[in-house]
């Protein structure tokens, strides 16, 4: 039987953990380079004509050394498939065992033991959902084309990447199509790996040549439509749109066209800035024009040209600020202009204290004062009591929370459940015992896989590997203090000091 760590005295075990980490660090390194540089040895004789200078010998020898990494890392992410594979069985076990004993049909919402393991991993090292289960799938496959895959990492021959890629393609065909599509889309090319662009083209072939009928329902069946957006670090927003392709092709005509017929009327704008603007502005506002408002469909639809009448000026509408509809999280010191702290849209992103005012300062604008407390950044506890959760008492959880409320989770507050931490009518429906839990991980607590604990205004979860997460009340604070925050209370409300009806932010 292998020595286990935890078998052993804790003096034992931190000397082993001190060697084995000086080791890592090291010995290791130097040791796989060797190893796979000599697995990767052609054994061919050098002859005169290829005799190289020496700069080029230490180019070759740290290129070997690029290499040695990258076949090491798919050595290691093989042996991650093969525990990955084991822990979703084992899982799986405990959620058997555990079904069987509640003795009635699984419930609406129950979460199966893949995804279970997805939130498990994806919990613990941060890595996305999606990727995790991608790994399960590969890891778990029994088809021919998922065995060669994993072989061809235990040998260092294909990256994770590539090697989840194939299998999400090959999930939808014929299990025997699987080996010759791998071969197909990973043979080396003069010499060589192919690269990114020849492999997709290559696997994207031999999918609709193994069975032309299956690669149409995998792209039916895998296209999602949605619409998300994103602020990045230097103030400007990010709007993806998924959809139809006959639909986003016309869009962006639409819009082109527009675009187009603004220059021609005298707009000095360049057409990649008046695109961005017609796209946004009408989402915002409807048609630039005023006088448009209320026109039929029909109307909407009519050539650019019947639209964008000449000498209306109406191009000069394009490029409007909104008015502050949605919370900026902005410190009383940033409004007033005494710093430049960077202020949050939450759930969205940060922007710049500059563009912060400017938001506050359009027409229109309406602020909503979000009260925290100085020294944890987190908003403040009302007492609330009522059968049924109000609005009021819903709207005040999700200024407390921020984002859900499960570990590592950061959808936003307001497009989460406002769930029972004890479960009622065990526990009051108050503020004290809601929080703000994301779909996927409302269904985790309610049905027991992670089952949850309130202590004051902390959350402990504790997982199917039974490891431990605390989540606070979010920090509105956090970037913002020079300090770091103090601990949150944990103490029950009723024994909370008085505080300050309106301290920053607002």
């Amino acid at each position: 039987m292998p020595l286990r760590q935890r078998d052993l005295s804790l003096l034992e075990r931190t000397l082993r953990k001190q060697v084995a980490e000086s080791l890592l660090a090291h010995v290791v390194p130097a040791l796989v380079s060797e190893l796979l540089e000599a697995v990767g040895d052609d054994l061919s004789p050098a002859q005169p004509d290829e005799a190289r200078s020496d700069l080029e010998a230490l180019a070759d020898a740290e290129l070997r050394v690029v290499e040695s990494v990258e076949r090491c890392k798919s050595v290691l992410d093989a042996i991650g498939l093969e525990s990955l594979a084991r822990l979703r069985s084992t899982i799986e076990s405990s959620e058997l065992a555990r079904f069987a004993d509640l003795g009635r049909p699984r419930p609406p919402g129950w979460v199966d033991a893949d995804e279970l393991t997805a939130m498990e991993v994806s919990t613990a090292t941060g890595l996305g959902t999606q990727e995790v289960r991608a790994r399960l799938d590969l890891a778990t496959a029994g088809t021919p084309g998922a065995a060669d895959l994993r072989r061809r990492l235990q040998r260092g021959a294909v990256t994770l990447y590539r090697a989840c890629t194939i299998q999400s393609e090959l999930a939808a065909l014929p299990p025997e199509c699987g080996p010759g599509i791998v071969e197909a889309a990973l043979r080396s090319k003069d010499d060589a790996p192919p690269s990114p662009t020849l492999f997709r083209q290559r696997l994207t072939r031999a999918c609709l040549a193994a069975d032309r009928e299956a690669a149409e329902r995998r792209r039916a069946a895998r296209r999602r439509r949605g619409a998300h957006a994103r602020i990045d670090r230097d103030g400007l927003g990010v709007l993806t749109v998924v959809n139809d392709a006959d639909k986003i092709v016309a869009a962006m005509e639409r819009a082109d066209a527009v675009a187009r017929a603004a220059r021609a009327q005298g707009d000095p704008r360049d057409l990649d800035s008046l695109r961005a603007d017609v796209i946004t502005d009408t989402l915002m506002f409807g048609w630039p024009e005023s006088t448009d408002i209320g026109r039929s469909a029909s109307d909407v639809a009519a050539p650019v040209d019947d639209v964008c009448r000449s000498g209306s000026e109406w191009f000069t509408r394009l490029g409007r600020r909104p008015a502050a509809v949605v919370t900026i999280v902005v410190p009383f010191t940033t409004a007033v202009g005494l710093t430049d702290a960077p202020c949050e849209v939450p759930g969205r992103g940060w922007v710049t204290a500059e563009h912060a005012r400017q938001i506050m300062l359009n027409d229109g604008s309406a602020w909503r004062r979000l009260a925290v407390d100085a020294d944890t950044g987190a908003a403040l506890h009302l007492e609330t009591r009522a059968y049924q959760p109000t609005p009021a008492m819903r709207a005040h959880v999700e200024a407390v929370d921020g984002t859900c409320r499960a570990p590592g989770c950061t959808v936003p507050a307001a497009r989460c459940d406002l769930d029972h931490d004890t479960p009622w009518p065990h526990g009051p429906t108050e503020v004290t015992n809601l929080t703000s839990k994301h779909r996927p991980h409302h269904n985790l607590h309610t049905h027991g896989h992670w089952p949850v604990r309130r202590e004051g205004d902390r959350v402990r979860w504790r997982t199917k590997a039974g490891r431990l997460y605390d989540t606070h009340p979010k920090d509105w604070l956090d970037g913002v203090r020079n300090a770091p925050p103090s601990r949150p209370s944990t103490k029950p409300l009723a024994a909370r000091d008085s505080i300050d009806p309106e301290p920053p932010p607002f």
